[in-house]
């Protein structure tokens, strides 16, 4: 083995503190420890040692790497390799932020260090002999285009890919040039086809035009001739209308003086006017709050009625209550005496009773009765007692009873009394809110009022700015019905097919400014009031029913059918000359639908400043650019086959259409204002309801002075009431219990006595048993009541009167302790004072009343001037009226003989603007008109035949001084002496010819530099061959050199590709222990399989092929352990280490590894981190890496054991 990884030095790296060395290492070395000691920590030193990033040591810097307990240390990492004999080191120290490398102990670059690494086969970026933790599994998972990388660093063709781009983008570029000049040569061939065709048009086109120049030359100077008579006329008709302004001007200045007359006295009017109704309304403020002040007053009258006839009932209810007890004392008094009177008789009849019986009998009844008494004494006071206790009981009870009722009728009175002032309180309690709701009323009305006036004079405004713009505006009444007349037409047109038909293209596009206003009129023509359809059906159902209603003949311009070109974009970048831009630019199209019909008229028509820039710009010299559509601001449109037209008289007529439709839109939003100006809400009514408002919350804050006292001594009765309830509540409670109490006592009293009454009649009829038999009568009782039963009834009756005469003395004392008096004398005061209120109450409104028919005197004597004044006012206004009326009709026919008087200055100057536009025109097309030398002295005989004003004023006083520049005596004498019909009826057939002329033009795309076209074509053929046969001979050189490069580049790949797909299948199988086992690795590009996708499967023993990601994690590990070990058989590798590379695999697949690692032990050196006791205990050296015990930090130390001393089991047992 050429190169074998020795040792490893590491000083102050990591966990490991001071220099430690490692090494000598075997073939198969294993290293092993306890999770956290350090064991990767190793591999990271030795990757930092081969020139890895700190970002792959788990670190984000070089600093992290040392040692955490080191201070003002060296850290490095030392590798030596073992070369046949001898030996070759390579160190990378930390020295602050940045790494040193050294090689054999001499300083070197990093570039260097890593080329010298890349030489031995350690090609760091390759990732094929340093494999982390948990990324074996992951090894063989790599996308496809991240395993073509892999191939490509191990072939080492990667050399080759900056030369190959480079040289496959210059192919390219090469490939496009030939292809681009091939292009060039087979346009050019075409180009001379058409130049061959454009010099036979180009000749039939310049006989044309000499045609149409000498009849467009007759026809100019008849125009001329026609514009000289009519302007000589115009002028005759100014003169006329002068004079008649003159005399208007007179009438309406007498008339004004008599207005002013009027005006003034009108004004003094209205001055005494204002100052009656300023007194109106003092009077007003003054008599409102004593009307107020007066209603106040009757509110208070009412008060105290209500109180003076509460307080009489209450007096009436007392007295009846006083003279309804003196009457029951009296009725009472009267039947003490007659119970006296009967209880006399009733004693004078019982002393008698007794003569009726037997004298032996009533002697010995009465001795047995005394001897019964005698015996009963102590029983019978008993009953007697009781009998008195139960008459002072059943006494008490009916005075209580008595007592209950009053309080009980008390307390309805009370309650009554109670829901008289709750109803009062509510009512008084109302008039706060209803304030309160008067108040945001108001406040409603008030912004309401602010709103109206505000929105009011807004609309007003409006109103008059569009009135003075359509006074400013010069409308022409035929030309406003006509628009509006069109307008119907398309409204009707739009109720029939709502979805074909979009209206006008004039209403959907206007110019953006009004100096476009005649280009666009120009170049629109007849489409002006072109109607925008959808389709062609549409329009010929617009058609039909315009002929069936006869309404007019319209065009229309049907989207599915006009054809449009494209908008050539170099044309908006034009910077000479300036402000040169696309007709469709200067349009504010308002909708896109109608986008394709804009275009359709306008083309690529260019609009100019003036006409020179238009015929410059129509006419180009330039021969890579062809000229274009140009119309210039006053109207002159040149094609760009030379010819052009001009008008410019009536294009300003029509261009009037513009404005027309603005005084459409201005009248139609005039209308509208108007509308929502009528529409709004009266002020003067919202002021009316809101002075009512105002006059009625005066009243109810006048009457809360009063009636916050009001209701305070009302809630405070209403208070005292609620207590007065509660006391007679708590007195009825007391008397029901009290009544419940002698209720019982009585009840036990009477069972009491019954029993006692027994027992004497028992000792009764014991005393009497022989006496009853003596005189023959069952028992006493029998005796008692046959034969003293008169004896009996008249000691009832008079027991009867003796308990009616207690009852009725108790009742007696009862009234007379009744004191009805007091509350007679109580509501007595009441009443005469409700009556000095009241008497004070009726005086305070006569006051009022008198002082508010004193002032509504005056006001109405006020009034009475007021309807004078008003009635002066109106005379005054009528005469007013007249006067005005007198100034407006002589203010209108002043204005319309100034219209009038417009109207001719603006023919005339429409006529010069005419003969202006027809000189420029002429000479722009090199006509030759006669001009007047004696006009310009200064002169050359060139200047003399033109003029270049266009913008000069007609002066109505001089005449038309540019017809005077113009010599007509020099015009041909055939048409000098024509009369103004007849010279009409030939500019009508010239224009015919013309026109005719013109359409052949259309046609003709002529290019009068045909010959210099044909020549320049010529030599561009000669230079396009040259140009293709020298990018033909770079293109085959480049890919000669691309081709080879290519190759080279493929070769390396490929041979490495082959390589390992032939040595991967058995590694694998040999790692399986199995030969069901397989594994392909395939390119899917194989022309150039760098480019594609390295796909990569394995079929695992006894198993179906599968993807890779489905195989189980001891599966993946194997496929990726397979892939390592072809690599390095393909490119030998110095060593390969690994951590943790077995954690997924069994006890049987670790012994497949062993088994194969021990049979390329002398091809190969492998470093192993495993926590398995099969894969380590079979290593060559175990290197153990623990942590150092009692550290405050960590720090690994690592211990050596050469097992190859050892003999190894053939069956390679677990140690």
């Amino acid at each position: 083995m050429p190169i074998f990884l020795d040792s490893i030095v590491i000083s102050n790296f990591k966990s490991f503190s001071g220099t430690t060395t490692i090494g000598p290492l075997r073939s198969f070395t294993a290293i092993i420890g306890p999770n956290g000691s350090g064991k990767s920590n190793i591999m990271d030193a030795i990757s930092f040692a081969l020139g890895e990033e700190p970002s792959s040591l788990r670190v984000k810097n070089l600093s992290k790497l040392i040692y955490e307990g080191s201070v003002n240390v060296s850290t490095y990492v030392n590798v030596i390799f073992k070369l046949d004999e001898t030996k070759k080191s390579f160190t990378r120290k930390i020295s602050g932020e940045v790494s040193q490398y050294n090689i054999d102990d001499k300083t070197v670059t990093n570039v260097f260090y890593l080329n010298e690494l890349r030489e031995m086969g350690l090609d760091i970026k390759a990732g094929n002999f340093l494999i982390p933790q948990g990324y074996i599994e992951c090894f063989a998972m790599k996308m496809p285009k991240d395993l073509t990388a892999m191939f490509e660093q191990t072939s080492n063709s990667i050399t080759y890919k900056a030369e190959y781009d480079r040289l496959k983008l210059e192919l390219l570029k090469a490939e496009e040039a030939v292809n681009f000049e091939h292009q060039r040569k087979k346009q050019i061939l075409i180009q001379k086809k058409c130049a061959a065709e454009e010099k036979a048009e180009t000749e039939t086109y310049l006989w044309l035009k000499k045609q149409y120049n000498k009849k467009k030359l007759k026809f100019q100077l008849i125009r001329l001739l026609l514009i000289k008579k009519e302007a000589e006329s115009l002028q005759d008709k100014e003169k006329e209308v002068k004079s008649r302004i003159d005399e208007y001007l007179r009438d309406k200045e007498t008339a004004i003086h008599l207005l002013k007359r009027k005006q003034s006295q009108f004004k003094s009017l209205f001055s005494s006017l204002e100052t009656i109704e300023q007194g109106i309304s003092e009077m007003e403020k003054i008599i409102r709050p004593k009307k107020l002040e007066y209603v106040v007053f009757e509110d208070n009258i009412s008060h105290w009625q209500k109180k003076r006839d509460c307080a009489r009932v209450s007096l009436d209810s007392a007295s009846k209550a006083r003279d309804t007890n003196k009457r029951i004392i009296e009725e009472l008094k009267d039947e003490l005496k007659q119970i006296d009177n009967k209880l006399a008789e009733l004693r004078k009849a019982s002393q008698t009773s007794t003569i009726e019986l037997s004298n032996s009998q009533v002697k010995r009844y009465l001795e047995l009765t005394n001897e019964t008494e005698y015996r009963t004494t102590k029983l019978v006071k008993q009953i007697n007692s009781l009998m008195r206790d139960q008459q002072k009981d059943q006494d008490k009870l009916d005075n209580e009873n008595r007592r209950k009722q009053d309080l009980e009728y008390k307390v309805k009175q009370t309650r009554l009394t109670k829901e008289n002032f709750e109803t009062r309180l509510k009512k008084l309690q109302s008039v706060e809110p209803k304030v309160t709701l008067m108040e945001k009323t108001a406040e409603k009305l008030k912004q309401k009022k602010t709103d109206a006036m505000n929105k009011s004079f807004s609309l007003e405004n409006d109103i008059a700015k569009i009135s003075e713009k359509l006074s400013q505006i010069d409308i022409d009444k035929n030309t406003i019905s006509r628009q509006i007349k069109k307008k119907e037409t398309i409204q009707q047109l739009k109720q029939l097919y709502s979805d074909g038909v979009y209206g006008r293209l004039s209403d959907f596009c206007k110019p953006i400014h009004p100096r476009y206003n005649v280009a666009v009129t120009k170049i629109f023509n007849k489409n002006m009031d072109a109607i925008v359809v959808d389709t062609r059906r549409t329009a010929m159902q617009c058609i039909e029913f315009l002929k069936k209603k006869q309404i007019g003949i319209e065009t229309f311009l049907p989207l599915d059918s006009i054809k449009t070109t494209l908008l050539k974009e170099h044309l908006r970048n034009i910077k000479e000359p300036k402000n040169v831009k696309l007709l469709y630019d200067v349009l504010n199209i308002s909708s896109t639908q109608i986008s394709k019909a804009v275009l359709f008229v306008t083309q690529n028509t260019l609009v100019c400043e003036t006409i020179e820039d238009a015929r410059l710009i129509a006419q180009s010299d330039d021969k890579k650019k062809k000229g274009n559509d140009c119309v210039s601001l006053d109207g002159c449109f040149y094609r760009k086959d030379g010819t052009m037209s001009g008008g410019q008289v009536d294009l300003i007529i029509k261009a009037k259409q513009w404005e027309d439709q603005q005084v459409l839109a201005l009248k139609e939003q005039k209308a509208q204002l108007m509308k929502e100006f009528r529409d709004l809400p009266k002020i003067s009514l919202i002021q009316s309801e809101l002075d009512e408002i105002n006059v009625t919350m005066e009243e109810l804050k006048r009457q809360n002075k009063y009636i916050e006292k009001d209701i305070k001594d009302t809630e405070d009765e209403i208070v005292r009431l609620n207590e007065e309830l509660d006391r007679l509540d708590r007195e009825i409670i007391e008397l029901n219990m009290a009544i419940s109490e002698i209720e019982d006592n009585i009840k036990k009293r009477v069972e009491k006595t019954k029993s006692m009454e027994k027992q004497v009649n028992a000792i009764k009829d014991k005393i009497f048993v022989d006496f009853c038999k003596n005189i023959n009568v069952p028992d006493i009782d029998y005796y008692e009541k046959n034969n003293l039963r008169l004896y009996q009834k008249q000691k009832k009756r008079q027991m009867e009167l003796e308990q009616q005469y207690d009852r009725i003395k108790n009742q007696l004392h009862f009234e007379n302790e009744n004191d009805t008096e007091s509350k007679v004398l109580k509501w007595k005061s009441a009443v005469e004072q409700a009556d000095a209120e009241l008497k004070k109450a009726y005086q305070q409104e006569r006051d009022a009343k008198i002082k508010i028919e004193r002032e509504e005197t005056e006001m109405s004597k006020l009034k009475d001037d007021y309807t004078n004044k008003i009635k002066d006012l109106e005379n005054t206004e009528k005469k007013l009226a007249q006067y005005r009326s007198r100034v407006n009709v002589i203010g209108n026919l002043y204005l319309e003989s100034q219209k009038e008087l417009i109207g001719v200055q603006k023919k005339i100057e429409q006529k010069k603007i005419e003969c202006n536009t027809i000189i420029n025109e002429c000479k722009i097309e090199d006509f030759i008109i006669p001009m007047s030398e004696t006009s310009h002295p200064h002169r050359t005989p060139e200047d003399s035949f033109f003029t270049t004003s266009s913008s000069s004023n007609v002066e109505s006083s001089d005449g038309c001084k540019v017809l005077r520049k113009i010599d007509f005596s020099r015009f041909p004498e055939n048409i000098r002496n024509y009369t103004e019909e007849n010279l009409h009826d030939m500019a009508t057939r010239l224009n015919e010819k013309l026109t005719k002329i013109q359409n052949e033009f259309k046609d003709m795309n002529p290019n009068l530099k045909v010959d210099e076209k044909i020549s320049l074509i010529a030599q561009q053929i000669q230079e396009i061959n040259t140009n293709f046969q020298t990018c033909r001979n770079k293109c085959d050189k480049i890919q000669n050199q691309f081709k080879s490069v290519k190759a080279k580049r493929c070769k390396q790949f490929e041979d490495c590709l082959d390589f390992v797909a032939m040595e991967i299948d058995s590694i694998l199988k040999s790692l399986v222990n199995d030969t069901s086992a397989q594994a392909t690795i395939l390119a899917d590009n194989p022309e150039e399989p760098y480019a594609g996708n390295i796909i990569y499967n394995c079929i695992a023993p006894s198993k179906y092929f599968q993807p890779l990601q489905y195989l189980s994690g001891g599966e993946k590990s194997l496929a990726s352990l397979a892939l390592l070990f072809a690599f390095q058989r393909y490119k030998q590798i110095p060593f390969l280490l690994m951590d943790e590379g077995d954690a997924a695999l069994d006890k049987a697949n670790i012994k497949n590894v062993i088994r194969f690692i021990q049979s390329q032990i002398n091809t190969m050196q492998i470093i192993t981190i495993s926590l398995h006791k099969v894969l380590y205990s079979n290593a060559d050296l175990l290197l153990g890496v623990t942590t150092e015990p009692n550290c405050i930090r960590n720090r690994s130390k690592v211990f050596a054991i050469f097992l190859s001393k050892y003999q190894k089991t053939k069956d390679m047992q677990e140690p």
